[in-house]
């Protein structure tokens, strides 16, 4: 099939070999999941999947989900289309919500995080000032991303995370959530002592973070701030709080690059 016959993107993938491969895509102004099953395609063809897919249903309305396999008797590529009720997020709590449609990536931090400008219509998101989007691309992802957007409600007006200036959604599913792009650099050993300090204020809020990586702090004004809490939970565990706060020594002076991302990022 041809591209033109095709007006699709791909928005994200993963992509695998050993397993079934997954993808999020743009067809029109339609977000769509495709499961292409293990030994349809070569691997260079899973890279780049779409010309090589049967043609879609022209109603776009009637599927969000698409499950792409071989028969193995024919070879023949076979397309089954359905409406599925994906899971979202449901802790909205903030008042502010954004489609995911109107922010443009303009650079990619992780798998789940980039940095995006705003281009809708809401005054309040100017479209020159860069932000962090983190969404689940995919509905395993969701879970942990949810984990963070409830941590962020908890630490709201702290100060000790970049600021969550709204939720993201796909169609009205909540998917994910818009920071606030904080300027400074990541932490070693010199920085100790203040981020000591922000980690232990966290665990005052009752906290505990999970990863406290050297690339999980942002120094700004010799004050550390925290970011990436996918892996916290709620707690007031002293001895895990303890055990958390004894790691950051030896997290300071990592050099590995553990923790990263693509780039400098949340």
């Amino acid at each position: 099939m041809s591209s033109e016959s095709f007006p699709a993107m791909v928005l994200s993938m993963d992509v695998s070999i050993m397993d079934d491969s997954d993808y999020r895509i743009l067809i029109g102004n339609q977000i769509k999941y495709l499961t292409i099953r293990m030994g349809t395609f070569d691997p260079s063809t899973l890279s780049m999947p779409l010309s090589s897919l049967p043609e879609f249903a022209q109603d776009n309305n009637t599927w969000n989900l698409g499950d792409i396999s071989r028969d193995p008797a024919s070879g023949q590529v076979i397309m089954k289309l359905e409406q599925k009720a994906f899971k979202g997020i449901t802790d909205q709590w903030h008042p502010v919500s954004i489609d995911c449609l109107d922010l443009k990536r303009t650079e990619l931090l992780t798998p789940t995080a980039y940095e995006v400008v705003y281009s809708g219509n809401n005054s309040s998101f100017p479209t020159e000032l860069p932000l962090i989007a983190k969404i689940a691309r995919f509905e395993w992802e969701i879970p942990r991303l949810a984990q963070e957007t409830s941590a962020y409600q908890r630490l709201e007006n702290t100060g000790l995370a970049p600021r969550f200036l709204g939720h993201i959604h796909e169609h009205e599913r909540i998917i994910g959530f818009l920071l606030e792009k904080v300027e400074g650099r990541h932490a070693d050993i010199n920085d100790l002592k203040s981020c000591e300090a922000s980690l232990r204020r966290l665990h005052e809020i009752g906290i505990i973070h999970g990863d406290p990586n050297r690339y999980n702090f942002i120094i700004q004004d010799n004050t550390a701030r925290l970011i990436d809490f996918e892996n916290s939970r709620v707690s007031h565990d002293t001895k895990a709080m303890e055990d958390e706060t004894e790691l950051l020594r030896e997290q300071l002076l990592e050099e590995t690059g553990r923790g990263a991302g693509f780039a400098r990022g949340y």
